[in-house]
């Protein structure tokens, strides 16, 4: 019977002092690794384009024209090889921006043995995890998503059909769904698929702007138009010139502020806060929004020529509750993901822990589920996590017989009311468990009476 091949771990050293580069070599050899080695920076280059290195160790201090950031560089964008630093007492803080840079660690000269080979061995292990998110990332994607939009419920195939066909034309597309769906990933599906893809894409989250600084963040504005302007600036429909301009929670835009945004996408041109001259554009104008628009148009809030002209095309995506089929595929993705950051490997979640995810409403959607696990992850020692956070496990399921019959309106009121009761009054509490912005959970409240 022949034996199984046992993939050996690659490790690249560079270092110019040659008795130092064959005490490395020595210390980290074994019978699982492969140790290749290189005295200068060139050479160092071209053992990384010849093998598939999992970490490299380089001195900060080689001789030539590459010196060991730009190794680190090199080997970053190669993927997922982990980096460790060798450094002099006098450039410690070389080191430490490398770290900034994506480095794993780095040593101190002279290099202690025990320390080397333990931090040799933990990089190895983020290489590995790297490596594996990077394979789990691929196979979800061929077989369960859509330009990194996890999925394969009918729902979701829905989404993407719609992402596939609305992509290549120019109009503007209303992206409707509640908080923490996935809105910006769709946005930013259409825009990879689009002709516009070379060209930028600048996010506008509206809910996260003063009203007070709304029109010179969108319009730009003129040297003297307001105290303070002491420049000339661009806002974002110019910077979005020749690309796609992404407007979030499109449905808090003030009032006065909806005709000359109207201008713009009727026109094609923008003039800015304190001048007299018009600049052509040419953009994609995408908005999202977790406001029914339509409501907020009979209520006189939102400007019912400015919605036709946003919502030429509509991608509304579903609530996780409406898709749990899909709740597996995203625990598995993140769990992946959270074992490369937290430098563990996660398995799973328990069959106790599963029942409650699938039993559960997630309000906050995604967006919660994913932040549920990562709380998880921090306090749990265990591969297989089962610590649900109170948030969700003491959650009451939903019950079809329970709200039958009972306005959304009057659900989406008692959900508000009774988080914040639950988070002793705390707003912005209560907005991230809800999966609001808080400038809505205020609006939200205004309109309860609350404030």
């Amino acid at each position: 019977m022949a034996e199984a091949i046992i993939e050996k771990d690659k490790i690249l050293i560079v270092e110019d002092d040659t008795a130092e580069l064959e005490t490395l070599s020595e210390v980290l050899a074994s019978d699982e690794r492969e140790i290749y080695t290189a005295q200068t920076g060139e050479q160092g280059v071209k053992q990384l384009n010849k093998h598939d290195i999992d970490l490299l160790i380089t001195d900060l201090m080689l001789p030539g024209q590459i010196d060991g950031l730009e190794l680190l560089k090199i080997a970053r964008d190669k993927g997922e090889t982990a980096v460790i630093l060798v450094t002099g007492h006098g450039s410690v803080d070389s080191a430490i921006s490398a770290m900034k840079q994506g480095a794993h660690d780095y040593l101190t000269k002279p290099v202690d043995i025990r320390r080397i080979r333990a931090v040799a061995d933990k990089a190895l292990e983020v290489s590995h995890m790297a490596r594996r998110q990077n394979e789990l990332e691929e196979m979800i994607r061929a077989e369960s998503s859509f330009m990194g939009i996890i999925g394969e419920s009918v729902a979701m195939k829905n989404v993407f059909e719609r992402i596939r066909l609305a992509a290549p034309i120019d109009s503007t597309v209303l992206i409707t769904g509640d908080s923490g769906t996935g809105k910006e990933l769709v946005a930013d599906a259409i825009h990879a698929l689009s002709n516009r893809t070379k060209g930028p894409l600048i996010k506008v989250n509206c809910s996260a702007i003063p009203e007070t600084l709304m029109e010179s963040e969108l319009f730009g504005y003129m040297k003297g138009a307001f105290t303070g302007a002491n420049d000339s600036r661009p806002g974002k429909f110019e910077l979005s010139n020749g690309g796609t301009i992404v407007l979030d929670e499109i449905g808090d835009v003030p009032l006065r502020l909806q005709p000359k945004l109207l201008r713009v996408l009727e026109n094609s041109t923008v003039e800015r806060l304190g001048g007299h001259e018009t600049k052509e554009l040419d953009l994609r104008v995408i908005s999202s929004t977790n406001r029914n628009l339509d409501e907020a148009v009979e209520k006189k809030e939102f400007r019912g020529d400015l919605l036709y002209r946003l919502r030429v095309v509509t991608i509304k995506l579903p609530a996780l509750c409406e898709r749990k089929e899909d709740i597996p595929l995203l625990i598995d993705y993140f769990l992946g993901r959270l074992s490369v950051r937290l430098g563990r490997k996660f398995e799973g979640i328990s069959e106790s822990a599963m029942e409650i995810f699938m039993g559960s409403d997630w309000p906050g959607n995604v967006r919660e589920l994913k932040h549920a696990l990562e709380q998880m992850a921090i306090f749990s020692s265990d591969s297989i996590l089962s610590n649900v956070p109170d948030a969700v496990s003491g959650r009451k399921p939903v019950s079809v017989q329970g709200v039958a019959g009972i306005p959304i309106r009057d659900l989406e009121k008692q959900a508000i009311l009774e988080t914040l009761d639950e988070v002793d009054g705390d707003k912005k509490r209560a907005a991230q468990v809800l999966g609001i912005g808080l400038r809505t959970l205020y609006r939200k409240l205004e309109e309860y009476g609350q404030i």
